[in-house]
């Protein structure tokens, strides 16, 4: 069985490499899943801990090819999830991604400056 379906919707958290790295969340749509890896289409966040307010999409929809293997964190989205009208709201003690209905608490994730 595998994990991930074509038309799944999910978030990744990329882990950091180094110390004051930005946090990097993809949200997408997975297309294609073989073997462990999937390649999604979606948008990019890019957080940095500098910075107290909300998070814009991080340029235009992209492909993204994932290695489950790679130890970034995966979250699964409902599938009537419509990633267009997801935004990044934060404050100095939080962090969400929510469209205004749904919401999902990704504080742990924060970076402290």
């Amino acid at each position: 069985m595998a994990v991930f379906t074509e038309g799944d919707r999910l978030i990744v958290i990329d882990k950091r490499l180094f110390k004051d790295d930005n946090t990097r969340i993809f949200v997408g749509i997975v297309e294609q899943f073989a073997e462990g890896s999937l390649r999604a289409r979606g948008f990019s966040f890019h957080v940095s801990p500098y910075e107290v307010s909300g998070a814009e999409r991080r340029g235009e929809e992209r492909v993204r090819i994932i290695t489950l293997s790679a130890g970034d964190i995966i979250y699964s989205l409902g599938r009537d999830q419509d990633l267009s009208k997801l935004q990044l709201k934060r404050s100095p003690k939080s962090m969400q991604l929510t469209d205004g209905t749904f919401a999902m608490d990704l504080s742990d994730f924060m970076l402290r400056a």
